[in-house]
């Protein structure tokens, strides 16, 4: 997966935009799908035997200026051909470009977007607003992140056990 582009190839199954790998899950031949775990470089450097092949359980993003990569564990074999990994990410937002071009950026964000812009731009020409700026643009972030939370309720109820008697 290659950020823009000009960084990739012109192979029309690369996929374009991506910044970062969020969740991902594994569907076999069935149409059954198995949830992946993400683990970090250290997780993935720990395990044993990269090259064990079977239904994935597990899987690492390495993220580089150009590409990002995804790292399955256990390694898909012949017995898998055909599966899919369905993922979802985190694209690059565009350059702006021209001044006539409009941002792309999701609308609940342009707020924190130009509270941000007004912070980093006190940081080099007010230092007397940087303390306001900053909540301000920290205010907007939450909000605009609070929107793309899940809407769904979690329930937690603790396990009951009962004595032998």
């Amino acid at each position: 997966m290659y950020r823009s582009t000009a960084d990739g190839t012109s192979d029309a199954t690369a996929v374009y935009g991506v910044d970062d790998i969020l969740e991902a899950s594994y569907r076999n031949s069935s149409n059954v799908d198995f949830s992946l775990t993400k683990i970090n470089r250290s997780t993935y450097q720990g395990l044993s035997s990269k090259t064990q092949e079977g239904t994935p359980t597990q899987y690492f993003v390495q993220r580089f200026i150009d590409k990002v990569t995804i790292t399955l564990y256990l390694t898909p074999g012949s017995t898998e051909a055909g599966n899919l990994l369905n993922y979802y990410y985190v694209s690059r937002i565009q350059d702006a470009g021209n001044y006539s071009n409009e941002a792309d950026v999701p609308y609940r964000f342009v707020p924190c977007m130009v509270a941000g812009l007004a912070y980093y731009l006190a940081v080099k020409d007010a230092p007397d607003r940087i303390q306001m700026l900053k909540m301000l643009y920290e205010d907007e972030l939450k909000r605009a992140l609070e929107e793309d939370g899940s809407s769904s309720s979690t329930f937690i109820t603790p396990k009951t056990y009962y004595p032998n008697v």
